[in-house]
Formats: C-alpha cells, sequence, structure tokens
C-alpha cells in the first residue's frame, strides 16, 4: 500500500521557490490501478518521481506497505523500482544504443 501524507517539494527557481506538491495525499490500496492527470505544470511527474523512488520529498511522509520509504536501503528501492510500482514515462526514457528487447 501506499501512503502519502502532507507531501511537498519545493524547487527553488532563481530566488523564487515554486511549489511542485503542495501538502498532497495519497492513498493507493493493494490491487489498485491508478491515473493520475491533471493540467501542465500541476505537480504530477514530480509526484509520480517520489511513488517511484526516483526523488524524495521536502517534507511530508511517503509510507511503502508500512514501512517509512526512508528506511528503505537503495538496493531494497531498486527492487521495488523493479517488482513493485511502474509507470509509463511520457517520453519513454529509453537507451538508443539498445534495441526495444534490451531496453526492456
Amino acid at each position: 500500500m501506499i501512503d502519502i501524507n502532507n507531501v511537498t517539494k519545493v524547487y527553488q527557481i532563481g530566488s523564487e521557490k515554486v511549489y511542485a506538491l503542495n501538502k498532497a495525499c495519497v492513498h493507493i490500496y493493494p490491487g489498485e490501478f491508478v491515473s493520475i492527470i491533471g493540467p501542465s505544470g500541476s505537480g504530477k511527474s514530480t509526484l509520480m518521481n517520489i511513488i517511484g523512488c526516483l526523488d524524495t520529498a521536502d517534507s511530508g511522509t511517503y509510507m511503502l506497505d508500512g514501512t517509512p520509504i526512508e528506511d528503505y536501503t537503495e538496493d531494497e528501492l531498486a527492487k521495488i523500482r523493479n517488482q513493485k510500482i511502474g509507470f509509463v514515462f511520457q517520453n519513454f526514457n529509453l537507451i538508443s544504443k539498445l534495441t526495444a528487447e534490451e531496453n526492456v
């Protein structure tokens, strides 16, 4: 289960703070399929990067299967990305030197 509570992610652009996420909450239960949709700039990619363990929140909590995400080791996070959480990147993120089969 994914349990995200009051997650905030702020990017510093020059002297300005831009809130990509501001106290976002998401609860995804085992077996659920979820789509995240919204207008450009609404924080979808940032949220997905946090859910997919590619980025971390500045504040708030992310519990995965009842364990705080910061308690997982890098090896455990890699295994989670390999076996538990999948998402399709907007730009595919393929390695151009590899065949389609090698990319999979």
